[in-house]
């Protein structure tokens, strides 16, 4: 017996269907219904049969088969079950059976003389409903009572068996509807008196129509607010760096892997949100909808905003770092990871510049910001004006950092010498004039003795000095600047003292350079400083610190700041405008070595050799045997020297 649970808008329609699928007519087909239409599902769901017809006993059926007769008088069916049916079972639905004018509900022997009866029930049908509000005002569901008008159909002519089940010959026909059926108006009233107003179906009516038994129907639906859609961030640089390497000094530039940017690029872009749109619900009442929620990029150094506020732009070539979800800047670097050579050229850029090689000979690195190399340097000019660091050797070539301060700190040391003499010279020669011995000198005569007699070099300082002003660049060498050094040249070298206005334009000269010396101010920045491994003869000139880890030979170390040689300082001269600490000072078998500190600072050797000079100031001080642990310093005007005698290493 075939069988199959099936879905479909009516019952009807699934006899139809599946009458054409077995071959058979839609009587024949039994359901079962396992599921009605409710609110989620508009669709029955029943368990589908076709009964097999039974064979006739072999023994009580006759040669030629005599079908069962049945007719209809209009009320009732009267049935001859013929000689081949020994025992009927009554149906079990949809009427009932009689026998000789008396109630069957069991199975019973029938007889040629019998009248047998089923009289069928005439469903007469409803169609109501219950209308419900759910969900607040989301939605109205009607729970609707459908019963079907029309009564069940005994087949007209059934093959003969020896005991006839009449329920499998039965199908249910169709009536007008002639019970108690709502219509669509009393639907429109129910709505009216729950004061819905919005969010009527247009195919209610005939869902509620299609409903076999009880179901549910969605009669009226809320607009729900669509929720906004919250702008998005597209990144074009990458993760956010940690909170603890978002330095600049801590941020491991060579292993980052990130391209550098030029000026201009797009780092992020925002996608504009949708803000969202209110509801409605079944009363006509405005379902509000979440507020749209932005967000700002943050700008640090070197980035700007689009003009529509939606980019955010490099604002200088260099490296881009993004420090947390909506913050960005840009460190104005340049990383080359490998060696500065000739297929690279030499570097000039206008930031910080990170090398992961080698610097080769007769090439140039010349930086507004920092430079780091990681390995070493060959015969190269490094020009570095926010500090130096050279993890390995430099060997000869010129490391210059600071070269502002430096060229200031410069300048600023020349014109207090040229004053410093100038000063206690012109000071000598006012006296000069006032004493007997010069009543018949003129002011140029006395002043020209007194330079080749007590101040040789003040010449040399003023040539230095006019020399050094015309050769660098720098807003301090202004032309006040130049004429004071031009004038204090032309009157105290050759014959100029000997012009006859020489004193007084001198005077004039030295006026200017105490006010000059006075309002040149030196703001060096705390970690400026120039760090390297090891050095040997190599021109050094710092406008602040300088430090070395191994050892300096035959080098020219000029620093405005401190300087601190972990290692050996052998040959060479170090000539600091801070505290000085060495390990160990010069070295036998080496040229004579050099450091000068100012009275206010102190140097600190912790093993010194012979054939070393220190200069504090003007005073020299020459160190013909080992020390160890000496210290150098001015005290209440004099210079200090403590020491221990040593034996030579």
């Amino acid at each position: 017996m075939p069988e199959e649970i099936v879905r479909g808008r009516s019952l009807d329609e699934i006899r139809q269907e599946w009458a054409q699928k077995w071959g058979c007519s839609p009587e024949q087909l039994q359901l079962e219904v396992l599921d009605k239409p409710g609110f989620l599902s508009r669709k029955w769901k029943v368990r589908l049969h076709l009964p097999e017809a039974r064979e006739p006993a072999t023994t009580a059926a006759p040669a030629q088969e005599v079908l069962v007769k049945t007719e209809w008088d209009g009320e009732r069916y009267i049935i001859d079950p013929g000689e081949g049916v020994q025992e009927i079972l009554p149906p079990r639905r949809g009427g009932e059976m009689r026998v000789n004018g008396e109630l069957q509900d069991k199975s019973f022997s029938c007889r040629r003389e019998d009248v047998i009866e089923f009289i069928p029930w005439l469903e007469p049908g409803e169609l109501k409903w219950e209308l419900e509000v759910r969900f607040q005002g989301g939605a109205v569901v009607a729970r609707v009572q459908q019963k079907t008008a029309g009564r069940y159909v005994l087949m007209k002519e059934i093959h003969p068996a020896r005991r006839l089940d009449l329920d499998e010959y039965l199908t249910w026909e169709d009536m007008p509807l002639s019970g108690e059926m709502w219509d669509e108006q009393r639907l429109n009233d129910g709505l009216a008196e729950l004061k819905i107003v919005f969010g009527r179906r247009q195919e209610v009516w005939n869902e509620i129509l299609a409903v076999r038994g009880s179901g549910e129907v969605v009669v009226a639906e809320a607009v729900m607010p669509v929720p906004p859609q919250p702008p998005v961030l597209e990144d074009f640089v990458g993760a956010p760096q940690p909170k603890e390497t978002a330095e600049f000094e801590r941020i491991d530039f060579f292993a980052s892997k990130i391209q550098l940017v030029k000026e201009g690029t797009v780092l992020a872009r925002k996608k504009p949100g949708i803000p969202g749109i209110p509801g409605t619900d079944v009363f006509g009442r405005q379902l509000p909808t979440q507020p749209l929620r932005d967000f700002q990029f943050r700008l640090k150094k070197n980035v700007r905003l689009s003009e529509d506020g939606m980019e955010v732009i490099a604002a200088c070539a260099g490296l881009p770092v993004r420090l947390d979800e909506i913050t960005y800047m840009v460190e104005n670097a340049y990383v080359l990871n490998k060696d500065v050579d000739l297929s690279t050229g030499s570097i000039d850029f206008t930031g910080d510049v990170l090398i992961g090689g080698n610097v080769q000979d007769g090439l140039h690195i010349f930086a507004t910001g920092k430079v780091e190399i990681q390995g070493a340097v060959s015969h190269a000019e490094i020009r570095a004006e926010r500090g130096l660091k050279v993890h390995r050797n430099v060997l000869g070539g010129k490391l210059v950092v600071g070269e502002k301060y430096v060229v200031r700190a410069e300048i600023l040391r020349q014109l207090k010498a040229v004053y410093d003499e100038l000063n206690l010279c012109l000071m000598q020669t006012e006296e000069l004039l006032k004493s007997p011995a010069a009543a018949n000198l003129k002011p140029g005569q006395c002043l020209k003795k007194l330079l080749e007699r007590n101040f040789p070099e003040l010449p040399k300082r003023a040539v230095k000095a006019e020399n050094y002003v015309l050769t660098h660049k720098d807003e301090l060498i202004t032309q006040d600047l130049i004429l004071a050094v031009k004038s204090a040249k032309r009157f105290l070298s050759g014959l100029g003292p000997l012009e006859p206005q020489s004193v007084t334009l001198l005077h004039k000269v030295n006026k200017a350079f105490a006010q000059l010396v006075e309002n040149i101010a030196l703001e060096v920045p705390e970690k400026l400083a120039c760090v390297v491994d090891y050095v040997q003869g190599t021109t050094i000139e710092t406008g602040g610190s300088f430090q070395c880890a191994k050892g300096a030979y035959n080098s020219m170390i000029s620093a405005d700041g401190d300087v601190n040689i972990e290692g050996v300082c052998r040959g060479g001269k170090i000539l600091a405008g801070g505290n000085v600490s060495i390990r160990e000072l010069g070295g036998s078998g080496v040229s004579t070595t050099l450091v000068q500190i100012v009275g206010t600072k102190r140097l600190k050797v912790a093993y010194c050799h012979p054939n070393v000079v220190i200069a504090v100031d003007k005073e020299i001080i020459r160190i013909e045997e080992a020390y160890k642990d000496l210290e150098v310093y001015r005290e209440r005007g004099l210079v200090q020297m403590e020491k221990l005698r040593a034996n030579p290493l």
